[in-house]
C-alpha cells in the first residue's frame, strides 16, 4: 500500500513541476532502499511528465487564448518537432531547470507526447541518476529527523513562493476601476 501511495506523490509531484523531487525521492529511498527508491523515483519523474504535458495542453486549450498571440509566444509555437525535441532533451538536462517549465513550453508547440516523452525521458535519466546519488549521500549522513525538517522545511517554502507567486498574478491580472 505504501508503495502504490508513494506512486502516486511521485507522478503528482512530476505532473505539478513546481515541488522539488528531491524531497519525494528522500522519501523514497528511505522507505523503499535505493533500488526500490529510485524506480518510484523514475517512474514519478518519466510518467508525471507526460501526465504533466497533458494536463497543460488541456490548461491551454482552455486559457484566453489573447495572450497566446503574442510575438514571443507565436514564435515559440512554430518551432519544429526535431528542435523543441532537442531543447527538451536539453532542459531536462540543466540541473535546478523547474520541470513544469520545460513540460508548459512543449505543451504550447505542436510535438506530440510520444516525442516530448521520448526526448523527455532522454533528458531526465541523467538528471534522476544525479538527484538519487545526492540524496542517497545525504540520508547516509545526515540523522533522518534532520531530514525530516529538511522535508519540511524545503516543502513549506515551496508552497509559500507558489502562493506568493499566485497572489503576484492574480493583482496583476485585476484591472483598476475605471475614473471615466
Amino acid at each position: 500500500m505504501e508503495f502504490i501511495v508513494l506512486l502516486i506523490v511521485n507522478l503528482a509531484v512530476g505532473a505539478a513541476g513546481f515541488i522539488p523531487s528531491v524531497l519525494v525521492t528522500a522519501v523514497n529511498i528511505q522507505s523503499f532502499g535505493l533500488q526500490g527508491g529510485a524506480v518510484l523515483t523514475f517512474t514519478g519523474e518519466i510518467f508525471g511528465a507526460l501526465l504533466g504535458f497533458y494536463l497543460y495542453r488541456f490548461g491551454f486549450s482552455k486559457a484566453n487564448p489573447k495572450w497566446l498571440r503574442h510575438p514571443f509566444w507565436q514564435k515559440f509555437q512554430h518551432q519544429s518537432n526535431k528542435r523543441v525535441f532537442s531543447l527538451v532533451i536539453l532542459f531536462r538536462l540543466l540541473p535546478f531547470m523547474p520541470s513544469g517549465f520545460v513540460t508548459a513550453g512543449a505543451a504550447l508547440t505542436k510535438i506530440n507526447a510520444k516525442l516530448f516523452w521520448l526526448a523527455s525521458t532522454i533528458g531526465k535519466v541523467p538528471a534522476v541518476i544525479l538527484e538519487l546519488a545526492a540524496v542517497y549521500g545525504i540520508t547516509q549522513v545526515v540523522p533522518t529527523n534532520v531530514q525530516y525538517l529538511l522535508f519540511a522545511a524545503v516543502f513549506i517554502v515551496s508552497i509559500a513562493i507558489w502562493q506568493l507567486d499566485r497572489l503576484k498574478n492574480s493583482k496583476q491580472h485585476k484591472t483598476p476601476p475605471s475614473t471615466d
